[in-house]
């Protein structure tokens, strides 16, 4: 059976090295969870189920739902407010859509840099 993470991570069209820095943690130890060669740790199995917004009991294969009610619900809350921008990225084609979503993980981390650096600076003055 394939691991629900490497499920999810391809359907996002991640590879796993940014998948794994995203989590915080090494391509080869995300490549072992897929693989099912070491137990996952509880805090990165948490960190996993809210990056993909799915239930624990989803990614290690006890239940076949993927979210809670109330993870459902603020699913649901998202799509309503960005239904149009949905509705024009699935109609594109595959190109299209892993060009779209390249430049948005670029865009993406651009942003996380500068609230680091801005972080820092803010800790700096502090000083």
């Amino acid at each position: 059976m394939e691991s629900r993470i490497k499920q999810l991570r391809n359907k996002r069209g991640l590879i796993q090295d940014i998948l794994a820095a995203e989590l915080g943690i090494t391509q080869q130890m995300l490549s072992k969870y897929e693989r099912d060669i070491t137990l996952i740790k509880v805090d990165i199995l948490k960190k996993i189920a809210v990056y993909f917004n799915v239930t624990t009991d989803y990614l290690l294969g006890v239940s076949d739902v993927k979210r809670d009610i109330q993870r459902q619900m603020k699913m649901n809350e998202i799509l309503d407010e960005y239904y149009d921008l949905v509705e024009i990225y699935k109609d594109l084609d595959p190109y299209d859509q892993e060009m779209i979503w390249s430049m948005i993980q670029t865009v993406k981390k651009a942003s996380e840099r500068r609230k680091k650096d801005d972080r820092q600076k803010d800790d700096r003055e502090e000083s």
